[in-house]
């Protein structure tokens, strides 16, 4: 019966010593930087498919915004051959994303870095899920920046100018947002 108790009172500490901290830092980090916008099996799978159908030669993948990995370790385990990088501003997301790939042995290189500042002029393809109030400021960044033949592929929000030459619709009834994990495909002229 002690025996019992004291397994207790360790799984009880460990969820206070672990598990909340954790919690802590995920709502800390939401607070400050706004809450993640993750992307679904069904859309990483339409991803896949994409590069395949417009890029299949592709080297360099950016993940702008990769919160804390899951769309850039999904891809690495469908395209093993691609270099993917996963850029995000948040610190604590980054880490995650690191701990993730460590125990998964993905080699996705994940970088704390702000997406204006980072250069893309090497990526194959960029992939982004962000806040409508950062496509202009991003349209702006990718069409001076990207070469020729880059493939850029949104999630949802859209560019103002940049027309999309494909429309990828992942959730055609489900939901009641317009647009909700539609994948934009563009290529850099």
């Amino acid at each position: 019966m002690i025996f019992l108790i004291y397994i207790l009172l360790v799984l009880i500490l460990g969820f206070f010593v672990v598990v909340l901290p954790l919690f802590l830092v995920f709502a800390l980090d939401s607070l400050i930087r706004g809450h993640d916008l993750p992307t679904s099996r069904r859309a990483t799978r339409a991803l896949a498919a994409i590069l395949q159908k417009y890029k299949p030669d592709a080297k360099i993948f950016y993940d702008l915004g990769c919160a804390r990995g899951a769309l850039s370790l999904r891809l690495k385990k469908i395209l093993p051959r691609v270099d993917i990088y996963g850029i995000d501003n948040s610190a604590a997301r980054i880490f995650f994303a690191n701990l993730k790939n460590k125990i998964l042995r993905r080699k996705v290189n994940f970088q704390k870095q702000d997406i204006f500042k980072t250069d893309l002029s090497n990526a194959d393809v960029v992939y982004t899920y962000l806040w409508y109030d950062l496509m202009p400021m991003l349209e702006k960044k990718l069409q001076k920046e990207l070469k020729q033949g880059t493939v850029v592929i949104t999630n949802t929000s859209h560019f103002q100018d940049w027309q999309p030459i494909e429309k990828v619709v992942t959730y055609p009834k489900v939901s009641k947002t317009p647009d909700f994990e539609t994948l934009l495909v563009y290529i850099k002229k």
